[in-house]
């Protein structure tokens, strides 16, 4: 396998050389709160769909480097807009060693087992980890806009979803809803948060309680975050994840995936290679890159819309996307193919990149002009877009000078281990994490074990 650093691209081809500390200090000019001795949020995304085919459990997340974990997803009830499980079985009965084992009914159950008893634990053992009940994301997003449209469904949807926050043993819930289309959804988003905000401080009050968490996640392409009310909605959220991508083709109409594929600045629903994930829009040089999405144009339009940095947390994917019969970034390509675990998309897990097995051997390039990597395979004419451990330590720095809040990162089940890590080279960059203690106090629960605090782990 080949490293190649190039430092400026224009498409597939010109270089020039210059340092990342300098293409940082180019590009800044908004926000610049100076970070560098701040804690940083270290949010990563678990999906309770992990324990099956991955084989990841909840006891696997690395969360020496985490200071919260996003729990997705919940599901959203169509006929009355309650926040609901979607896998009752992983959430909270999955037997991990331990366990019961062939528990079959989990709403009847006396205590709780499954992914949410294994997350209670890791707060117990780590009290400056954070977990969030997230609900929505692309596969739950077309069930929003009934919900939305009706102040009695917000209502029991928020009720809902402060319910299972405090049954289940929580901090706080994440909001994903892809994505906002008019203004009248925007301002109803906004009661929603009024709505959710008000019960968990109402909550935390009756029963002397930290403050709980409320996130959201924000959309990366300007034909989508434009919609959003965002100095509205602030007031109610405690931070952001800028979720990096915009799920679109080249004419302007949403590319409709099976799974939660939402941080794509370029993808298989268009007709050119580009970067995924890109940093910046142009190089050194002042040429415009293959994709036309980046993540600083995006970051920009929150903070002069009134979003603190220090409340944004950048979004990094864990996964690369494909394209074949290719030359290159900026050129054109001819599908995508099957990548991890048979997911449709040629999407790639990082662990399993850049590719070897049945492949020839590709080439990693780096394109710190532009915060981009990609690995080519002239042979298989095979192109895929993804970071480099390299890339994800500029992000960092990036997300320092511009005084970010932190970092996400969808989903941790696909990330490295050890030395080339992407969340541990991001994070190694932060110079520390924030510190804030979780809550381990839920008296209201339906579940024994949890009011009790897990006594017997």
């Amino acid at each position: 396998m080949h490293y190649t650093s190039l430092l400026s691209l224009l498409a597939c081809c010109g270089t020039v050389l210059c340092n990342s500390e300098e293409v940082l200090a180019k590009h800044e000019g908004h926000g610049g709160i100076d970070g560098w001795f701040t804690g940083k949020r270290a949010n990563a995304f678990y999906g309770n769909w992990d324990i099956y085919a991955r084989n990841f459990t909840v006891t696997q997340i690395p969360v020496s480097k985490l200071t919260h974990i996003s729990y997705a997803f919940c599901n959203i009830s169509t006929t009355t807009g309650e926040v609901v499980l979607s896998d009752e079985n992983a959430d909270l009965r999955f037997a991990y060693p331990g366990d019961p084992k062939g528990l079959t009914n989990a709403t009847s159950l006396k205590n709780v087992y499954g992914n949410v008893k294994q997350l209670f634990l890791l707060k117990k053992k780590n009290r400056t980890l954070k977990t969030m009940l997230s609900v929505g994301g692309y596969s739950f997003s077309p069930y929003w806009s009934a919900m939305l449209a009706s102040e009695p469904k917000r209502a029991r949807f928020a009720s809902s979803a402060v319910k299972l926050m405090t049954d289940l043993g929580f901090d706080g819930l994440d909001y994903d809803y892809e994505y906002v289309t008019n203004a009248s959804q925007a301002a109803d988003l906004i009661d929603l948060l009024k709505k959710t905000r008000t019960l968990m401080d109402e909550h935390s009050q009756k029963n002397s309680l930290p403050r709980f968490s409320l996130s959201f996640d924000g959309p990366a392409g300007p034909a989508k975050y434009t919609l959003l009310d965002m100095r509205g909605m602030d007031r109610y959220l405690d931070f952001w994840n800028f979720m990096v991508g915009q799920i679109q083709s080249s004419e302007n109409t949403l590319y409709k995936l099976t799974l939660l594929q939402a941080f794509d600045y370029s993808g298989g629903w268009d007709t050119i290679a580009g970067h995924a994930q890109n940093l910046y829009g142009e190089n050194s040089k002042g040429d415009a890159i293959a994709t036309p999405f980046n993540t600083s144009t995006g970051i920009n339009y929150y903070i002069d819309n009134g979003i603190a940095p220090s409340k944004i947390n950048l979004g990094n994917p864990l996964y690369g996307h494909a394209f074949l019969n290719t030359t290159g970034p900026g050129q054109r390509f001819n599908g995508t193919g099957i990548g991890s675990f048979g997911e449709a998309g040629g999407n790639w897990d990082t662990k399993a990149l850049p590719l070897r097995a049945n492949y020839s051997s590709a080439e990693v390039t780096e394109l710190k002009d532009i915060g981009a990597s990609y690995s080519y395979s002239a042979k298989d004419k095979m192109m895929i877009s993804f970071d480099t451990p390299d890339i994800a330590k500029m992000k960092a720095r990036y997300a320092m000078k511009k005084g970010l809040g932190g970092a996400m990162w969808w989903e941790i089940s696909q990330d490295k281990s050890g030395k080339d890590s992407l969340v541990g080279s991001f994070v190694g960059e932060l110079r520390g994490l924030e510190k804030s203690m979780n809550n381990l106090k839920y008296p209201t629960s339906v579940y024994e074990n949890m009011r009790l605090g897990f006594p017997d782990n």
